[in-house]
């Protein structure tokens, strides 16, 4: 084959694979309750470090089953904002075993919430899958479709052991596509440690100053909200963790 033609072929094999694969979407989306939804300030900090579109879909007072309701009903996202996002962050830190299920996986108002996170890991694998023959896709006719990545998150710190120790395992159960965000052990103290001012759990001392800043885990008293806004520090310590991660 002569040079030129021989560049030439090149040429269209190369431009003919990169049509075949859908450009990066730059986004990434959130589902959570009262710790993700925006007046909180990290997500979307994080997300606009990285040059990211934030889609976040959390709201304050829900819980995972919710957002198990609304995948089976195909409301959470629209199709033009499932096709945006590369990443799926999950962000329910109620203080629950989520690792062992119990029960029907079908989603209902009275499933337990360790069936619910496995429905909508499930859930949103095969969404992506189904991707490859979705015509209306960016995935469409790529092997394996929309490639997964889902991020789950610990509580903001320590305190909740129960919920991260199991959200830890049900990370390692779906390490094929799932990622941890760990904010508890990177957000700089710990349930045992003290504030010096104050004697009480560092956790206190950035909780949010309402009726609902505090909870007694065990006899002990944490900060369970924390203040909220883009110029509270443990926002923008989240915020600095998640980037890091995405």
């Amino acid at each position: 084959m002569k040079p030129l033609v021989a560049l030439l072929a090149l040429f269209a094999l190369v431009s003919c694979n990169s049509q075949s694969i859908p450009k990066s979407k730059q986004g990434v989306a959130i589902i959570g309750a009262s710790f993700a939804y925006p007046e909180n300030g990290w997500f979307e900090l994080a997300c606009q470090s990285k040059g990211y579109k934030p889609i976040n879909k959390a709201a304050s007072g829900e819980c995972i089953v919710h957002s198990a309701l609304k995948f089976a009903a195909g409301t959470l996202f629209t199709e033009d904002e499932f096709e945006s996002f590369e990443t799926l962050t999950i962000m329910f830190t109620h203080n629950d075993d989520i690792f062992n299920i119990e029960g029907s996986t079908i989603p209902h108002t009275g499933m337990n919430r360790a069936a619910a996170f496995d429905y909508v890991i499930r859930k949103y694998i095969s969404m992506c899958e189904q991707c490859e023959s979705n015509p209306h896709s960016e995935w469409y006719g790529i092997k394996g479709g929309k490639p997964v990545d889902i991020i789950l998150c610990t509580h903001w710190h320590d305190a909740r052991e129960t919920y991260n120790n199991s959200v830890r395992r049900l990370a390692k159960r779906w390490s094929n596509y799932v990622r941890l965000c760990e904010f508890d052990k990177k957000i700089g103290f710990s349930k045992s440690t003290p504030d010096p001012k104050t004697g009480q759990q560092a956790s206190v001392s950035f909780a949010h100053p309402d009726a609902n800043s505090c909870e007694i885990i065990n006899g002990v008293t944490y900060g369970w909200h924390p203040k909220r806004g883009v110029d509270s520090p443990i926002q923008r310590r989240m915020a600095k963790i998640f980037a890091e991660l995405i």
